[in-house]
């Protein structure tokens, strides 16, 4: 890769090359990449970081790597606080109607 006109080690490749004859071919079939038949070579699933991936395509993980483990503690903190403020609110809207029926006892 070019970097300020100086060429750069952009990444690598490994690459296995086999030449056969038409026979061995047709007796050992490969498919592309990890295609069936995936025998000859035999190529296994590439081993990435689970933090490689493209923020824009998969939210949740972005979600998860990212702003889970930096506001962790924020995002519990707001539940809590919003289900005590839900639970008090239904206290006081509730809490007259109770009173005034202990007041009056209307099933006695």
């Amino acid at each position: 890769m070019d970097k300020d006109g100086k060429r750069e080690l952009g990444g690598k490749v490994e690459l296995t090359l086999e030449i056969v004859n038409e026979k061995e071919a047709d007796e050992r079939p490969a498919g592309k990449g990890r295609d069936e038949p995936n025998m000859n070579p035999k190529l296994d699933p590439p081993k990435r970081p689970e933090t490689s991936f493209f923020w824009f395509t998969n939210p949740c993980k972005t979600c998860k790597f990212i702003v889970w483990r930096r506001f962790k503690w924020l995002f519990i903190g707001l539940v809590v606080l919003i289900l005590v403020l839900l639970f008090i609110g239904i206290l006081l809207y509730s809490l007259p109607n109770y009173i005034s029926m202990k007041i009056v006892k209307p099933f006695n």
